[in-house]
C-alpha cells in the first residue's frame, strides 16, 4: 500500500516581493494562488524533475501571465514542501537568461530587510474605490478617496488621499479640492 504524497507550497519573502513588484496595486488572493499551485504540483508530481527545480506559468483572472520558479524543499512524512523562490512576468523570462545563469543568480539572492506586510484591508478598500471610479476623472478618484477617509478616518486612507492629491496637482497644476472658507 502506497500513501499519496501531499504537496505544500512555501512562498518565500523574496517571492512575495516579486509578486508585489509584478502586480503593483492589483489585489491578489495569495490563498487561492497557493492552492492553485499546490494542485498543479499534485497533478504534475509524477513528471517533475528529480533534481527538484522547475518553472511553471500562472495565469489569473485579472493578471498577466507569471513565471514561477519552484524548488523542492524538505519532506516530512507524507508531506513534500516546495519553495516558490521567485516570480516574474512570463514575458520577461527568456531561455538565454536561464542558460547564462542570470535567473539562478537572481533566485539565490536573499533579501535581508524584508518590509512589513501592508494591511490587505486598506489595500482592498483603496482598490475597491479606484475600481468603482471612472478612470478618466482624477477629481472623482480624489473625491471618492476623501469620502473613504471621512468615513473611516485611518492613516492609510489619509496617505492614499495625500498621494492622489499630489498626483492630481502634478498633472493639472491645481489643488484637488478647495477648502470652504467656513470650515
Amino acid at each position: 500500500m502506497t500513501t499519496e504524497v501531499i504537496h505544500k507550497l512555501n512562498i518565500t519573502a523574496e517571492a512575495s516581493l516579486d509578486i508585489k513588484e509584478c502586480l503593483g496595486d492589483i489585489v491578489f488572493d495569495k490563498r487561492r494562488f497557493k492552492a492553485d499551485v499546490e494542485e498543479y504540483i499534485q497533478n504534475m508530481s509524477r513528471r517533475l524533475p528529480w533534481w527538484g527545480y522547475f518553472r511553471a506559468d500562472y495565469e489569473g483572472d485579472d493578471i498577466e501571465c507569471l513565471k514561477l520558479f519552484i524548488y523542492k524543499g524538505e519532506k516530512l512524512g507524507v508531506m513534500q514542501f516546495w519553495d516558490l523562490r521567485g516570480v516574474c512576468l512570463a514575458k520577461d523570462w527568456s531561455e538565454e537568461l536561464e542558460d547564462e545563469g542570470h535567473i539562478r543568480s537572481w533566485l539565490n539572492t536573499k533579501i535581508i530587510d524584508v518590509p512589513d506586510e501592508e494591511d490587505w484591508v486598506i489595500r482592498y478598500r483603496v482598490w475597491k474605490v479606484l475600481r468603482n471610479t471612472n478612470k478618466t476623472s482624477y477629481e472623482k478618484v480624489i473625491e471618492e478617496v476623501r469620502s473613504e477617509f471621512d468615513n473611516n478616518r485611518d492613516k492609510e486612507a489619509a496617505k492614499k488621499m495625500a498621494f492622489l492629491q499630489s498626483g492630481y496637482y502634478n498633472i493639472t497644476g491645481r489643488r484637488a479640492y478647495k477648502k470652504n472658507k467656513c470650515d
